[in-house]
């Protein structure tokens, strides 16, 4: 027979008193106190992490929402985009105010937000809140610039277009301006034909020999587009005042015309002046892009400091610029060259044509009248105008007229009748051929001198935009290739050369987070 040995169970007393007595049973205590903090710290830390992602994801749609809202190139309602943006990240509880303060070229805007994120944990340490206060702020300006703005005003300009492009560039002047701080911008007008009147004291800078006090255009030759810079000691030649073109007695199309409205105006920062300049211009003339190009690379030039001096003494920039055009990398140095069309023609006199007495005489009493001098017969050497014929003496005899130096032929009377009428009859030959003795025609090279101070103004480190104002496709192709690099040029047609130097000026500012 089999006897089971029985175990009586022990009581809860006994089963304590034996926990106690055990050594293993001491570490029970100390774990779960571990267990308890370890839980309280992570429920801390997924409180934090929780707080920390919405705070990213706040400050993220923040500054995401205000750049975008400030970014002078969006035409939305700026406040309606940082709205639309929170609504995208189902936010838009969390924001709390937006502000917009515009005005020309200059737009700042800010926005703050604030959001419980409800903590779990924490909560049951008596923190019944963790808020979320962000806020930020963009601003778009335009900083320390100096800008030549190049405006073709040749004779295709004239009607619509220059009526469109007036209230286009008063807009970027505001633009580029208003968005600057006091000081810190500059802009040159550089109107340009079939070439640049300079006036009278930017011509005096340069070792020039003044042949008229009509206009101030300076002949450069072809070896100064290889640079920006121009020799303030090399001799250069003063461009005549005279018509190569018309065929009547009267010259009107000058070569450099004596518009004062056309006059370049060096490194202003005054707006209402530089409007001013703007609604002065006029079109007439011919196109030389390469020029207008040239001149307005210049005023960038850091080596053109002296010549800045030198107009500071003239009264005609601020004695504040005197450290302009300053080297690049310190300022920004910007170029915008507008044109119609494309390079055409320019002419220079050429000499013994230049200055000097001719051997035409003019009478006092009728100074339609003219002579020409020329020593064929011994005694009959004045071929006279009026009859055709030969005489011994010029048309109202030697005290009756008057023999006319070079530049007064010019003045008044164009090279064509100059030729046809006075030097073929009087003197042999044909009238094209006289024409080209008197005038040199520049067309051929213009195309490679213009990209030439191009690339120069380029690798001196002039940002270029161009803007091909309903031009042909030859002249497009000379500003696209003008122009730093593809987004820097722009065609307009009409009105939308607004929206050319609108995206120029937008450019040109500084968008940044200020907050």
């Amino acid at each position: 027979m089999i006897k089971w040995n029985t175990v009586r169970p022990l009581s809860a007393r006994a089963l304590l008193r034996r926990f106690g007595q055990r050594e293993d049973g001491a570490l029970y205590p100390f774990g779960l106190s571990l267990l308890m903090l370890m839980l309280m710290l992570g429920g801390l830390a997924v409180d934090l992490m929780r707080f920390e992602e919405r705070r990213t994801v706040m400050q993220q749609t923040l500054d995401r929402s205000v750049l975008a809202a400030a970014n002078m190139n969006q035409t939305l309602n700026p406040e309606a985009v940082v709205r639309d943006y929170f609504a995208k990240v189902d936010l838009t509880e969390s924001l709390k105010s937006v502000t917009v303060s515009e005005v020309a070229g200059n737009r700042s805007v800010s926005a703050d937000v604030v959001s419980d994120t409800a903590p779990f944990f924490m909560h049951l340490l008596g923190i019944d809140s963790l808020d979320v206060n962000a806020a930020a702020t963009a601003a778009q300006t335009i900083s320390n610039v100096e800008v030549s703005l190049v405006l073709d005003v040749s004779g295709s300009m004239a009607g619509e277009r220059i009526n469109n492009l007036r209230p286009a560039a008063r807009e970027f002047i505001d633009a580029v301006l208003a968005s600057s701080n006091a000081g810190s911008a500059t802009i040159s007008i550089v109107p340009y034909n079939s070439q640049v009147n300079l006036g009278e004291p930017l011509f005096a800078q340069f070792n020039v020999s003044p042949l008229h006090s009509y206009s101030y255009c300076i002949e450069l030759p072809d070896i100064e587009f290889n640079s920006i810079s121009l020799s303030r000691t090399t001799s250069f030649v003063h461009n005549g005042h005279f018509d190569a073109v018309k065929a009547g007695p009267a010259p009107s199309w000058f070569n450099c015309p004596p518009q004062p409205g056309n006059i370049v105006t060096p490194l202003s920062d005054d707006a209402a002046y530089l409007k001013g300049r703007i609604d002065a211009l006029v079109a007439g003339g011919y196109t030389s892009v390469d020029i207008g190009m040239k001149w307005g690379a210049l005023l960038l030039d850091p080596d053109a400091q002296p010549v800045v001096a030198g107009l500071i003494d003239r009264g005609v920039v601020k004695a504040d610029y005197s450290d302009r055009p300053q080297a690049a990398g310190a300022v920004l140095k910007v170029l915008v060259l507008m044109s119609d069309g494309e390079n055409t023609v320019e002419w220079k006199v050429n000499p013994p044509y230049r200055d000097g007495l001719s051997p035409i005489y003019r009478r006092n009493e009728d100074i339609s009248q003219f002579s020409v001098y020329r020593d064929v017969t011994g005694s009959n050497d004045y071929y006279w105008t009026s009859d055709r014929g030969w005489h011994s003496a010029p048309h109202g005899g030697t005290t009756g007229s008057t023999q006319l130096t070079w530049q007064q032929v010019w003045a008044s009377l164009s090279v064509p009748y100059v030729a046809a009428n006075l030097y073929s009859p009087a003197m042999g030959g044909a009238a094209s051929a006289w024409k080209s003795a008197f005038v040199a025609t520049i067309s051929a090279v213009k195309n490679s001198r213009l990209q030439k101070v191009c690339t120069a103004a380029k690798d001196a480190g002039i940002t270029v935009f161009t803007i091909g104002f309903e031009g042909s496709a030859s002249g497009r192709s000379q500003l696209r290739s003008c122009a730093s690099n593809s987004a820097n040029y722009f065609e307009a047609e009409g009105a939308s050369i607004s929206e050319a130097f609108r995206s120029v000026s937008g450019q040109l500012s500084h968008l940044r987070l200020t907050q």
